[in-house]
């Protein structure tokens, strides 16, 4: 950058030297050149800076991302939710469960029960078939229209 603006500075000179404005059209249109070039060198400084600033925040991020993903994906805590889930584990075992509404069985996580905070619901209705809050099972429908909960399941909650 620095021998671009160098050599630009160079002809800027010479044509101020020889007077090229007063040498009729041509001059006046290489002087103009000369003006052109010059401004360009100084864009092409800003952009260069500019790029220069956008690499460094870049590589902020990219380290940020790499430091985020470590915690995420490669943390070492036994008892971290996401190796509940680990679909690699021989030990993992599911409950199956049928909608009260759609009466069609769908198989969960038992790791799932044992969360808190999480609704559990049919994957075929959208009916809520278990609520970690409640600590319930949405079993059958009444005659009147009202929903049986089962909440002492020890199956599920042991």
């Amino acid at each position: 950058m620095a021998e671009l603006r160098r050599r630009v500075s160079q002809l800027a000179n010479l044509a101020e030297r020889i007077d090229l404005r007063e040498r009729g059209r041509e001059g006046q249109i290489l002087a103009d050149m000369v003006d052109v070039l010059r401004e360009l060198t100084l864009d092409i400084e800003e952009v260069s800076q500019n790029q220069e600033e956008l690499e460094e925040y870049v590589e902020e991020i990219d380290s940020d991302l790499m430091s985020l993903e470590e915690d995420v994906y490669l943390g070492d805590d036994e008892d971290d939710e996401t190796d509940l889930f680990d679909e690699d584990d021989d030990d993992v075992s599911y409950i199956e469960l049928e909608c009260p509404v759609c009466e069609l069985e769908s198989s969960y996580n038992e790791a799932l029960f044992s969360l808190d905070g999480i609704q559990l619901s049919c994957p075929h209705c959208g009916n809520v078939v278990f609520d970690s809050d409640e600590d319930c099972l949405v079993v059958d429908d009444d005659e009147d229209g009202q929903w049986d909960v089962d909440e002492d399941d020890e199956e599920l909650f042991d």
